[in-house]
C-alpha cells in the first residue's frame, strides 16, 4: 500500500498572519449580517460547496467566509499595518442595472476567487497564507486548508462587491 505524502505547508508570516487574523476578529465583533447583497451570495455558495462536503459545517462556512470578509475591512482600516500601500477593488463588475446587480453576480465572485485573487487580495502571499494557517487552527472540524483557503477568498471578494455597489455590512447594534 502506497502512503501518501502530505504537502509542505506554505510558507508565511505567522505575525503578520495573526495580525490579520485578530483584526479580522475584532471587525466581525462588530457586525450581525453581510450586506443585503452579499448575504443571500454567501449562503448559496456555502450551501453548493456544503452538499459535497459534508464535515463543512454551516457555522465553519459562515465563520470562515466572514472571517474572509471582515479582514478585508481591517486591512480597509489600517493598509500600512498589513504592508499595503493601494486597496484594490474587483473592476470587473457591470453597473447596476435599475437598483439589480447581475444575474451571474455569484459566478463572477467565485471566478475572482480563482486566477485573479493574487490581483485583488492586496496583502501578500506570506501574509495571507499566516491568515488562512490562523483560521485553520481556529475551526473545530477537520477541514482542507484549500477549503478553507476558498472560503476565506470567497469573503475577501464579496466584501469588494459592497465596495463596488456602494453597501456596507449590517453593524451589531
Amino acid at each position: 500500500m502506497l502512503k501518501r505524502r502530505r504537502a509542505a505547508p506554505p510558507a508565511e508570516d505567522a505575525e503578520r498572519g495573526q495580525a490579520l487574523d485578530t483584526a479580522a476578529q475584532q471587525v466581525v465583533a462588530g457586525l450581525s449580517s453581510l450586506s443585503d447583497l452579499t448575504a443571500p451570495l454567501a449562503i448559496a455558495y456555502l450551501d453548493r460547496i456544503g452538499r459535497p462536503t459534508p464535515s463543512l459545517t454551516a457555522g465553519a462556512g459562515a465563520r470562515t467566509t466572514s472571517a474572509g470578509y471582515a479582514a478585508h475591512m481591517a486591512v480597509e482600516a489600517d493598509p500600512a499595518a498589513f504592508g499595503v500601500t493601494t486597496l484594490p477593488v474587483l473592476g470587473t463588475l457591470p453597473d447596476l442595472r435599475r437598483g439589480r446587480p447581475p444575474q451571474d453576480l455569484l459566478l463572477r465572485v467565485v471566478k475572482a476567487t480563482k486566477k485573479p485573487f493574487p490581483v485583488v487580495r492586496a496583502v501578500d502571499d506570506l501574509t495571507w497564507e499566516g491568515f488562512v494557517s490562523r483560521q485553520l487552527q481556529r475551526l473545530d472540524v477537520e477541514l482542507d486548508r484549500a477549503l478553507i483557503d476558498g472560503l476565506l477568498r470567497f469573503g475577501w471578494v464579496l466584501r469588494q462587491v459592497d465596495l463596488r455597489y456602494e453597501l456596507e455590512p449590517e453593524r451589531a447594534s
